[in-house]
């Protein structure tokens, strides 16, 4: 009985397990994918994407099955290996890399053409520091594509409250209400850092389909593209 739990809980944690924990995010990957393809405009064939915070690598396969040059980053050795080995089983070379952004940052000398931070932002102290670096490695001409969630009354019951104890859609604590972010704050630090923005869209969850959809309601979950 043990070992059965013991298993169970290692598959929910499974992050290529669309039954597990990251189930929401299988759900919405087929979105967020067709949302930076439509934005980015280009063909991905040979141009440089960094994935900040990715994970167990649900994007990064997706952009290098389409020709992209994948630099992948997170700080956790779990998601890591998950996706190292993922992307072994179906031949996919991604340069995944242990670091805290902060650091990579320090690092780094590249710059790309395409910059994913997605339901990252919401985790981090200091945002306008690390967004402020971010934009940084974008190159000119290039895109940078954010997804991160609104501060307000509903997005406090719908993520927090609803998402983490009454629908159990994600673990319980894994976000904090007060690092929620609204629209107008990173537009401030993109346009600021001569980014213009080219789309916002809201993601919503339609109960009665039981589909996720992009709308122009932001009010919990978003997404904000900038370009230089």
């Amino acid at each position: 009985m043990i070992i059965f739990l013991i298993l169970e809980n290692s598959q929910k944690k499974n992050w290529w397990n669309k039954s597990g924990d990251f189930k929401i995010l299988h759900k919405i990957n087929p979105i967020r994918i067709e949302y930076i393809l439509k934005n980015f405009k280009r063909s991905l064939k040979g141009k440089k994407v960094l994935d900040i915070g990715c994970g167990g690598g649900l994007v990064s396969e997706s952009l290098s099955l389409k020709g992209a040059f994948v630099t992948a980053i997170d700080e956790n050795n779990k998601n890591l290996n998950q996706a190292k080995n993922h992307a072994k089983i179906n031949s996919l070379k991604i340069n995944y890399i242990k670091s805290s952004f902060d650091n990579f940052y320090k690092k780094n000398k590249n710059k790309f053409d395409l910059i994913l931070c997605l339901e990252v932002l919401e985790h981090i102290d200091n945002f306008k520091k690390t967004l402020q670096q971010i934009t940084t490695l974008v190159k000119p001409k290039g895109t940078l594509v954010l997804s991160t969630i609104n501060r307000n009354l509903k997005s406090l019951i719908l993520a927090k409250i609803f998402g983490e104890y009454i629908l159990n859609w994600i673990p319980i604590g894994t976000h904090e209400f007060e690092k929620f972010i609204k629209p107008v704050e990173i537009i401030d630090v993109l346009e600021n850092k001569n980014l213009k923005i080219k789309d916002i869209k809201g993601l919503e969850f339609n109960p009665i389909s039981n589909q996720w959809l992009l709308t122009n309601n932001t009010n919990v979950n978003y997404f904000i593209v900038g370009k230089k």
